[in-house]
């Protein structure tokens, strides 16, 4: 009987099963529980069952690159299994739909998985190790990657509302930049949920969210510049005289000629600040990562160059204090040809 649940698992079931799939099969709760005794299944709720070793992956498993991809892998795992179980009268909403659209988040929120009801008039439920809310908003429910999900722009305010400002910030601004949602379809979507609680910390987010970082990181950087009122330019084009290139920079600060740009390791070790990036060879990571490493030396020393001062911020100096340090550090590099520049975008990227 266990040989017919592998089978299963590794065919069909594609690393799960619930206990009426396993009856189907002929096979009763014994057999579970045994495969479960055996370390073969992960119970993961009641009457749903995932394959211990899709849940602990081999090395050399994406979901094996760090502690985040493995916590990512192991929640999907989870949302699936629970999609399955409860088929079309739920969705994944909050946080597990924030990684079903791909939108950053952090570990520490991803203990729990989150579901919501497909129709109005039921409880919300809270098990063990997931959540079941309630919904009454219409046209909020779509597919996504073979999952039934909430909209993207409901799950960053999820998120804003069971997380915080700064990681909602991040989500809204990743939906924008993806394409996933609009700015006007956050507030939307704010509208019509305004007599949710905790509402005040999602439409904060909104209000700080301008669809132009293209990390989660450069997201928390706009957030702290705006919490040492400097003013900045985010995503500035600049045309410099001495090397003749352009340039699109994360912050330009026009009344002390910096450029302050965030370095979340990107281009250098083939990982996207806070999650998982796309999966090349060792070597070509490598190569690939010395040769951006060159390419962000020579454009840091065309822009001094040009007199701007430049500052590098990383996720750790993302705190109010390290960053004035920073650009405190880079306005004594600024000459006065730097003040003030007005944006010179590269033709291909200019409108009209």
């Amino acid at each position: 009987m266990q040989e017919i649940i592998a089978a299963y698992l590794d065919g069909p079931g594609k690393g799960i099963i619930t206990a009426a799939e396993a009856r189907r099969l002929g096979c009763g709760p014994t057999v579970l529980r045994a495969m479960v005794r055996n370390k073969l299944l992960l119970r993961v709720a009641r009457g749903v069952y995932v394959s211990a070793k899709l849940w602990n992956p081999p090395s050399g498993h994406p979901a094996t690159l760090n502690a985040f991809a493995l916590q990512e892998h192991r929640h999907l795992l989870r949302l699936d299994a629970l999609l399955r179980n409860y088929g079309s009268t739920v969705a994944a909403s909050h946080q597990s739909a924030v990684l079903v659209w791909g939108l950053p988040t952090q570990s520490a929120s991803l203990e729990r998985v989150h579901l919501v009801h497909t129709t109005g008039g039921r409880t919300a439920r809270r098990h063990d190790t997931f959540s079941i809310h309630t919904c009454e908003l219409d046209g909020v429910l779509t597919r996504h990657q073979g999952r039934l999900v909430v909209s993207a722009a409901l799950a960053a305010i999820g998120q804003a509302i069971t997380v915080g400002v700064r990681q909602g910030v991040a989500a809204m601004d990743a939906a924008i930049v993806a394409g996933h949602a609009t700015k006007t379809e956050i507030t939307t979507t704010l509208e019509m949920m305004r007599h949710t609680p905790k509402l005040g910390l999602a439409r904060r987010a909104a209000n700080l969210t301008d669809g132009l970082a293209e990390s989660p990181g450069e997201s928390s950087l706009r957030l702290v510049l705006i919490e040492l009122g400097i003013d900045f330019v985010a995503q500035h084009w600049i045309h410099t005289e001495t090397g003749h290139h352009y340039y699109r920079v994360d912050f330009y600060l026009p009344k002390l000629g910096v450029v302050l740009e965030y370095d979340g390791q990107v281009k250098y070790d083939g990982a996207r600040d806070g999650r998982v990036g796309g999966q090349a060879g060792a070597g070509t990571r490598g190569t690939s990562g010395r040769l951006a490493l060159a390419q962000e030396k020579a454009r840091e020393d065309d822009l001094r160059l040009d007199g701007f001062g430049v500052g590098r911020v990383t996720a750790g100096d993302l705190a109010a204090q390290r960053v004035a340090k920073i650009i405190a550090a880079a306005r004594r590099q600024a000459q006065p040809r730097a003040l003030r520049r007005r944006a010179e975008p590269p033709p291909w990227a200019r409108r009209g």
